[in-house]
């Protein structure tokens, strides 16, 4: 990564006694605050000038600053909270934190975002105010967390929290990649080689086929017609384009239209085992989301809303307002997920055991935990299965492929023994 280049900064503080205020160059905003230092200028406030002709995300290219490339990696996003908390731990001010933690990161992204939020803070905005200018790259749980930190002076223990919470939703989204890598990877081998039979190995068995003149069976005519076809680059330029334009317009129709969504997750919800993956990691995610809000003092209808938002299954979602409408009358928390059936009954029963504690944010945690074990070994259990599936299919498609190549020269051998006899 190329060190930026210098920067202007205006600043204003106290120097003897006396308020003043001025510009000055320095490699970034750290350095700026040195420099002010070593001139004994006190309560120093710092905002980087643009130069002209500048945008503030002027140093991201046009593909960084929209579309997916302009998200900050997960796992960015957990490295830069872990070193936040540290820094404040440390006792290190906070704009020189975030300067440095996002300095470090190997998102230009991030470390955009950063720039941005540390003008913010030298202008005087609060923490999560600041935060709150980038929500595109910070949720409301990250920003709900950081503000109570900043109120109750604890803001090194919840970044803490924060980091360890994005770890977990780390683990459990790595989890079902892992659960769908090996098939997709092997779906992936077996269309490769049968491209590669389809385009080399059967048009060497077409000419020998002709040499015999006799009729082919119909599962080798199958496969040499399909051969022939996929040997013309017009027909593939059309299948790609058809499925080009399927993949759009499905995007659009699901972008569009709501009851296509919902449909969605329902069918999320009641397939066999991806019902029990969607299930358990949204639980899981959903109780860990509770208990670290609960526990930094958010309402709790406050905390169910963002939960509400950070949702994706529409079902949920649904059921999730509801829950928090009627929370409002102060119902019990358990009784209300106990009504939702896309809810596990488990998970009503850890809930009512944690209002009659009076430890609602730690049983939280337990359920989240709990889930969390009962996602992996759900995730292990299904690649068991996965395997011997998977390599039975693959065999089944190459030995398909091989025994209709072979079967005219079976045929032949047959007709040949006949006359023989």
């Amino acid at each position: 990564m190329s060190a930026p280049g210098p920067a202007r900064f205006a600043y204003s503080g106290w120097q003897h006694g006396r308020k003043v205020s001025g510009e000055l160059e320095a490699a970034n905003l750290l350095q700026a605050r040195l420099i002010l230092q070593g001139e004994a200028i006190s309560k120093p406030r710092l905002k980087q000038l643009r130069q002209r002709g500048q945008s503030p995300d002027h140093a991201l290219p046009f593909w960084q600053k929209k579309g997916p490339l302009a998200r900050v990696p997960a796992k960015e996003m957990t490295l830069f909270t872990r070193k936040l908390a540290s820094m404040a731990r440390a006792g290190l001010p906070l704009v020189d934190a975030l300067e440095m933690a996002g300095s470090q990161s190997a998102s230009p992204v991030l470390r955009q975002a950063c720039q941005q939020i540390s003008m913010r803070l030298n202008e005087g905005a609060r923490l999560a105010d600041a935060f709150a200018s980038q929500n595109k790259h910070f949720d409301a749980v990250y920003l709900n967390m950081l503000a109570a930190g900043e109120l109750s002076g604890q803001l090194d223990i919840f970044l803490g929290r924060l980091a360890v919470m994005q770890e977990k939703q780390q683990t459990i989204r790595a989890g079902i990649r892992s659960a769908l890598f090996y098939p997709i990877a092997l779906i992936v081998i077996t269309l490769s080689i049968s491209w590669f039979m389809l385009t080399s190995v059967v048009p060497v068995f077409q000419e020998m086929f002709a040499s015999l003149g006799a009729e082919l069976p119909a599962p080798t005519r199958a496969i040499v017609a399909a051969s022939e076809w996929i040997r013309e680059p017009l027909h593939l330029l059309g299948l790609a384009g058809s499925a080009a334009a399927v993949i759009l317009a499905v995007r659009f129709a699901f972008a569009r239209l709501y009851p296509l969504r919902k449909g969605r997750s329902w069918l999320a919800l009641r397939l066999p085992v991806i019902s029990q993956i969607v299930q358990k990691a949204a639980v899981a995610r959903l109780a860990l989301l509770l208990a670290n809000l609960l526990s930094a003092g958010v309402a709790v209808l406050e905390a169910l809303e963002v939960c509400t938002r950070l949702n994706s299954n529409l079902l949920m979602r649904e059921a999730m307002q509801r829950i928090t409408l009627e929370a409002a009358s102060g119902a019990p928390l358990s009784d209300l997920f106990a009504r939702e059936s896309v809810f596990p009954p488990a998970l009503a029963q850890l809930m009512a055991v944690g209002e009659k504690t009076g430890n609602m944010d730690e049983m939280l945690g337990a359920i989240a935990r709990y889930y969390e074990e009962e996602f992996d070994a759900l995730i292990s259990g299904l690649a068991t299965i996965i395997e011997p599936l998977m390599i039975v299919f693959v065999g089944a498609m190459i030995g398909a492929l091989v025994v209709a190549l072979y079967l005219p020269i079976f045929s032949a051998g047959d007709a040949f023994s006949g006359a023989g006899q």
